[in-house]
């Protein structure tokens, strides 16, 4: 009698996996970025810096099957963006270094790099510089 209710305790704890949870990434070499985002915040800095921008300001479009970035930069005001791109177009690449990913543009390093569905960061604060934060 033992046996069969371990049998069935046993047979029961194998038929409820996780399996059904798995999300399966159709496109394993995808970063998540394919798409419009608009930079929402600028902080850190030498002087810390926290400055809010309106959508639109400063907007970045990401082609991932060329790897390709479309920056549209209409900020004439802001002191805060100076380390950030001219309008243009560039290559960008995602590099993974001692397991933290970072962003680079042109192959220029703009830092640490962490993403959401709807929000991703640039974060160089660990040299007093930038964490650039961005919103679909």
């Amino acid at each position: 009698m033992k046996y069969l209710v371990s049998l069935i305790f046993l047979l029961v704890v194998m038929g409820c996996s996780d399996d059904d949870d798995t999300v399966v990434d159709p496109n394993p070499d995808s970063s998540g970025l394919q798409g419009t985002w608009n930079l929402s915040n600028v902080t850190g800095g030498f002087i810390g810096v926290n400055e809010d921008f309106e959508k639109g300001i400063i907007v970045w479009v990401f082609d991932e099957s060329n790897k390709k970035v479309e920056i549209t930069n209409n900020d004439m005001t802001s002191s805060s963006t100076g380390d950030l791109l001219p309008t243009g177009i560039y290559s960008y690449s995602i590099i993974e270094v001692h397991g933290n990913k970072e962003l680079l543009i042109n192959d220029r390093n703009l830092g640490n790099f962490e993403i959401t569905a709807n929000e991703f960061s640039i974060d160089e604060q660990f040299k007093d510089g930038f964490r650039f934060t961005f919103q679909r």
